[in-house]
This record gives C-alpha cells, sequence and structure tokens, in this order.
C-alpha cells in the first residue's frame, strides 16, 4: 500500500511538472513576435497593445517611411507592408532620456570615497580626475566611437533619443537620436542648447525665437546649499529662467526656487540614483509636482548613475514609496520618459507619442504586468522585444530582426536572450557610419581594457 502510494505521488508530480513545462510553453508562444513578410520595405504595420498618455488599446501602428501615419484600432494596412504581431508585449512611444553624459559612458561605475555638499567638489577630487583619466585620453581621437557605444547602451534600454551628447558632431547621425544634434529633424542647429559648466561662465546670448529648449545643470548639491543655490540666482540675473529653461538637477532647491521655477513654467529632469550616489539624497520632487512642474527622468551616466532607464525608474519609484509619500502618481511614470521629455526638448511636435504625423519612434516590451505602468516598472534587458527609429527596426529579438532586416545586424547575448543590434549604416553621408558594433568595442578595448560592459 506505501509504495502505491508513493507511485501515485510520483505520477501526480510528473503531471503537475508537465503541466507547467505546458502552460509556459502556452504563455512563451502567446508573447512571441511574429513577422509576415511584404514587399515594401518602406512600409510597417505594427499589432497588439498600444500605450498612449491616456490609455492603452489594442490596435495598429502603421509606419510610413520614417513617419507614423495612423494609431487606432481599425488603421488600414498599406500595399505591400509587413506585419509584426506583438503577442503578449506593450508597444510604447520610443523613450527619452532627458539626461545623459553619452561619451562618458565607456566608463565603469565610480565608488566616490565620500559623500559631497556639491557638484565642484567631486569633479576637483583627485578620486574622480584619476577615475576620468580614460575618458581625457581617449576623447580626441576616438569620440564617435565612445558616443555611439553610449548610444548602443541607451538603445538596449529601448532609448529613442538622448540628451547629452556634443553638438555638431557628425558621427552620431546612425542609431540613437541625439536632441543637440536633432539627429533627421530638420530643426536649427540651436533649437536646443546644452550647457554643462558652471552658469556662472555663460556670457553668451540666446536667440529664444530660435532657441526652444536651454538645457542647463542648476543646483546640484544638497538641499539648502548656499554655493549651488547661488546658482539659480545667477541664472535669473542673466534673464535665463523662462519656459525653455530645462534644469538638470536641482536637488538643492526648496520652495521658492521650484515657485519660481513653476511660475516661468521651466522644467525639471531628475536623476535619483546618481544624486543618491554623489550627495546620499535627491531632489524634493513632492515640491516641484506642488508647483505644477513637469518633471522628466534622465539617467545621468554609468559612472554614478543606475545600468539601465529600467533601474533607474525602480529606484525612483523606491524613493517616492519610501521617501515621498507616493507623491509621483502610477500615471506619472510613462510621461516621465516620454512626453514630458519630449516637451522639456520641445521635440514633443516630433516624438514622445505615438500618432499620426509623428516619427516611428516605437519601443516594444514584454508584458510583465496587465497594467502597462506597472509592467514597466518590472521590465529588464531581455525583455525588450523592440526598438525602432525613425521607421527603421535598429535593436530587438535576434529572429524578428532577422526576419525583418536580413544578416545586416549583429547578434548580442543580453542575459539570456538573444537580440540583434543594428550598428552599422551604409550611409556616406555620416563619417564611420560603416564601423560594427565589433570594430567600435575593439577600438575602444584596444587603448581601454576597462571599458564598461554594454550589458551589465
Amino acid at each position: 500500500m506505501r509504495c502505491r502510494c508513493r507511485f501515485l505521488s510520483q505520477k501526480l508530480w510528473v503531471t503537475r511538472r508537465l503541466m507547467t513545462a505546458i502552460l509556459v510553453l502556452a504563455a512563451l508562444a502567446s508573447a512571441q513576435i511574429t513577422v509576415k513578410l511584404g514587399a515594401d520595405k518602406t512600409k510597417y504595420v505594427i499589432v497588439g497593445t498600444i500605450v498612449t498618455p491616456r490609455e492603452t488599446l489594442n490596435g495598429k501602428v502603421v509606419i510610413e517611411g520614417d513617419s507614423i501615419t495612423c494609431v487606432s484600432t481599425d488603421c488600414a494596412m498599406p500595399a505591400d507592408a509587413t506585419q509584426i504581431t506583438t503577442g503578449k508585449s506593450y508597444i510604447f512611444p520610443g523613450f527619452i532620456d532627458a539626461h545623459n553624459h553619452v561619451a562618458y559612458n565607456i566608463l565603469p561605475k565610480w565608488t566616490p570615497p565620500k559623500v559631497y555638499q556639491r557638484r565642484s567638489q567631486w569633479q576637483a577630487s583627485t578620486s574622480y580626475k584619476i577615475f576620468k583619466k580614460p575618458y581625457d585620453q581617449n576623447k580626441k581621437t576616438l569620440f564617435c566611437e565612445m558616443v555611439k557605444y553610449g548610444e548602443v547602451k541607451a538603445l538596449l534600454s529601448g532609448i529613442t533619443t538622448i540628451q547629452g551628447t556634443s553638438p555638431g558632431s557628425l558621427c552620431v547621425g546612425v542609431l540613437v537620436r541625439n536632441a543637440e544634434n536633432q539627429n533627421q529633424l530638420n530643426l536649427p542647429a540651436s533649437h536646443v542648447r546644452t550647457y554643462i559648466l558652471p552658469i556662472s561662465t555663460f556670457d553668451g546670448q540666446i536667440d529664444w525665437s530660435v532657441t526652444k529648449s536651454f538645457v542647463v545643470h542648476i543646483a546640484e548639491g544638497v538641499s539648502g546649499d548656499p554655493s549651488s543655490l547661488k546658482e539659480f540666482q545667477v541664472l535669473q540675473d542673466k534673464n535665463l529662467l523662462t519656459e525653455n529653461t530645462a534644469i538638470i538637477h536641482g536637488t538643492a532647491f526648496g520652495d521658492t526656487e521650484f515657485q519660481k521655477m513653476g511660475e516661468a513654467k521651466a522644467k525639471l529632469v531628475w536623476s535619483p540614483q546618481s544624486n543618491l550616489r554623489l550627495y546620499e539624497q535627491t531632489t524634493n520632487i513632492p515640491l516641484a509636482l506642488a508647483h505644477g512642474i513637469s518633471v522628466s527622468l534622465g539617467v545621468d551616466w554609468n559612472a554614478s548613475g543606475s545600468d539601465t532607464l529600467f533601474d533607474e525608474l525602480r529606484v525612483a519609484n523606491d524613493v517616492n514609496t519610501d521617501s515621498f509619500q507616493s507623491a509621483i502618481r502610477d500615471s506619472d511614470w510613462i510621461p516621465m520618459i516620454t512626453t514630458n521629455p519630449a516637451k522639456a526638448l520641445a521635440l514633443d511636435h516630433e516624438i514622445g507619442e505615438l500618432k499620426a504625423g509623428m516619427k516611428a519612434d516605437i519601443t516594444v516590451l514584454r508584458s510583465r504586468d496587465a497594467d502597462a505602468t506597472q509592467s514597466l516598472l518590472k521590465t529588464h534587458l531581455q525583455d525588450v522585444q523592440m526598438v525602432w527609429i525613425g521607421g527603421k527596426l535598429l535593436y530587438g529579438n535576434s529572429s524578428v530582426v532577422q526576419k525583418v532586416r536580413g544578416d545586416t545586424c549583429e547578434p548580442l547575448l543580453v542575459r539570456g536572450s538573444r537580440k540583434r543590434v543594428c550598428v552599422s549604416d551604409p550611409n556616406p553621408r555620416v563619417p564611420k557610419s560603416e564601423e560594427s558594433l565589433a570594430t567600435i568595442t575593439q577600438k575602444l578595448q584596444a587603448v581601454y581594457p576597462g571599458l564598461a560592459p554594454l550589458v551589465p
């Protein structure tokens, strides 16, 4: 009798394992992306759950050329278009990193030897100067490779536009959109201007009829730090606090500063992980929100920021829960990496939403939750299914990219998930555009063995 019970128990265990395996396979099948190729390589229809600023809907996103021509439940299928059905995934607008120092992302993590009071202290420290020496030594000869390596790192997080690349760098015109360079957006060179030096050194003039976004580091220091707050006064004295101003950090700000920002309709860019690592505190976001200030999220850089945009979101969410009494609502998270930075960078007429007339910048993520926001907060690198920029599939699941792009893209293993990334571009107008990721990595590692990994 005892043996019979043991046999039944083992049989039940095997049955349960088999049923579990079947359910897992069924779940994977429902999540699998399918591709039905069309003859016209400029037209695509992406089918699935679409995330808009107001809702999610089951429908289609139609891409023709570099733009979106329809987002709806009943879009017509263009002739000869390729249809991509995303299964159990979310179709987001391409994510925007509102603040990053892209070329510095060849550097690994930096461990600050102490907690600082303001930015100028750690920038002047011996520890930091030693840490960033590889950047200083190689930026003159390998700047293009350094930037593109940082762009690929961003691409893996579903980022399609990034702020923080030196304007006028022609070699950066083939991957992620660089806000200062307005990649393929046909905007004036000074549409977005960035100033990362102390604001006291700014002695230029801004033509606000042309410059629609002035992105500036201000008051990066502990709360109430007098030296940091003086920067905000200088900004005002130079008549640079306007609705076109996007302030990065503002960690020293209190109610007075946020009130003036709100009155001017200036925007705020928040990088919590970097703030916490350097100062053990971060910007008072509840105060900013109380004064009606639009807040965007930026990873800052690899040295003291998060490894990925998804990690940065989780840090922000933890701070919100632990310190902000959930002042940031669930409905705020997606706008902080889409519509808000698009407006802060004055690019909202081109990117930041999925709607007709916008550029076809699209990020598709595996569903991790029935709610799109909660799914985003649970997302990791391996969950990125596809990333499109200007109607081109540049990154995603290996089988999908290979079916759409053939063998033109390089394989990449991302935390156990097989991906492909399309780095090399035959565009003859862009210097070094023919470089592959393998070439870029080899060049950088030859001069800097400590190169930060693309996939942490």
